[in-house]
């Protein structure tokens, strides 16, 4: 045999389309429509690779009788079964049910600031929620108080969850199930006579980097306080370079 993936070609490139599914959960992490989109792709494709494995090793007994074990192991999985039950759902009855949470808070350079929770609804955009955000504190003080000062800018974080996963992201939920196969076709890959895959993954992105967004410090000011700092500094500096000839 030339190459011990030949055998299971099919598997590994859903398997593949899976890694490329992630990516595009993450790129749109803000944007529901387009992350609901990918994560239903994701669960779809993830869901078909022990089926295709079973196809694929028909003809490969001993690989087949030496990964049978763990293939039960996999699909037995709370994981995998609750992504099963999920792709039957969105292939034959209708959307997937995600719940959305989202807080809004300030940053300063990579240091948070502050933090508390903010409505943001499984609909609505990270920008829609953000402008909510924006015009409560036009017209509450309260609200203004905790939000960016000069030092600090705005930033909204959310999280993808569904109920059988309480507090749990959905894109780590996703990655989880995407290495629970890759193991599997890891083994069988070997047992086939080749290496391990690389599982590492080293393209991911921080979760944490995902779920925040940063908005203009500067935007904020101009649109809530009607304050341009640019402009404000420099009548600063102009005020400050008075005192400054003055005092020569």
């Amino acid at each position: 045999m030339s190459c011990a993936h030949q055998p299971i070609e099919a598997s590994l490139d859903r398997w593949h389309e899976c890694h490329w599914h992630l990516h595009q959960m993450e790129g749109n992490y803000h944007d529901p429509a387009p992350f609901r989109y990918a994560l239903n792709s994701f669960i779809r494709a993830v869901a078909d690779v022990p089926e295709l494995l079973t196809k694929n090793l028909e003809r490969h007994e001993s690989a087949r009788r030496a990964i049978k074990p763990r293939l039960k192991e996999v699909i037995a999985t709370d994981l995998f079964s609750l992504l099963r039950l999920r792709r039957n759902f969105i292939v034959h009855q209708g959307m997937l049910d995600v719940e959305s949470r989202g807080c809004i808070g300030t940053i300063e350079g990579s240091r948070i600031k502050i933090s508390f929770p903010f409505r943001v609804e499984p609909w609505e955009s990270s920008d829609d929620a953000y402008e909510r955000y924006k015009e409560i504190c036009r017209t509450d003080s309260f609200w203004r108080g905790l939000g960016p000062d000069c030092d600090s800018a705005p930033v909204l974080w959310r999280t993808w969850m569904i109920s059988q996963f309480p507090g749990k992201d959905l894109l780590e939920v996703a990655f989880e199930a995407w290495k629970l196969v890759g193991d599997l076709l890891s083994a069988t890959v070997v047992e086939l006579g080749g290496e391990p895959l690389d599982l590492s993954m080293p393209c991911r992105h921080d979760p944490e980097t995902v779920r925040l967004k940063r908005y203009s410090q500067r935007e904020f000011f101009m649109s809530v306080d009607g304050v341009d700092l640019a402009e404000e500094e420099r009548k600063w500096n102009e005020e400050r370079l008075k005192r400054k000839s003055g005092q020569s």
